[in-house]
């Protein structure tokens, strides 16, 4: 599911601190390349960029070069922990399956929505969309201050 700079800026709070750091270096659609690519992982970060290094070329594949580039720079020589950002990314997705449940309920209903539409979408029981719908939203409120301001 692709997520949007917008939404993800509304799960920054809920970030971990090396996340944010990868943020202000890279730059977020970046960052979330990375964590896409080696979110949970320690990752060795060559010691130089060149372009024939089994790891620079792993590191340049998913998030490109210049920005490869810029982690040998900074954690060059290093393992770098590339966060999972499991909280944000699931605050996200149980934003999303609130908004599906309102946009589709009215037509629906309840139990055929939760049943029909949500489950098969996001892959989870029935019983756990409940516990997702009954909890508040974990996600700041959208506010036009946001859209200004990532971190």
């Amino acid at each position: 599911m692709k997520r949007t700079e917008y939404e993800i800026v509304r799960a920054a709070h809920l970030l971990p601190d090396n996340a944010k750091e990868l943020v202000n270096l890279l730059t977020l659609p970046v960052t979330l390349k990375l964590v896409e690519a080696y979110g949970g992982t320690h990752f060795p970060i060559p010691k130089t960029a060149r372009a024939e290094g089994q790891y620079f070329s792993a590191l340049a594949e998913a998030v490109g070069v210049d920005a490869a580039g810029t982690l040998v720079r900074r954690f060059g020589n290093t393992r770098l922990y590339v966060p999972k950002c499991a909280k944000a990314l699931r605050a996200l997705r149980d934003a999303n399956i609130r908004a599906d449940y309102d946009k589709s309920c009215t037509e629906l209903g309840h139990n055929a929505t939760v049943n029909n539409v949500l489950v098969p979408k996001y892959g989870l029981c029935d019983r756990r969309i409940e516990k997702i719908l009954e909890r508040p939203d974990d996600l700041l409120p959208v506010a036009d201050e946001l859209q200004g301001s990532l971190f």
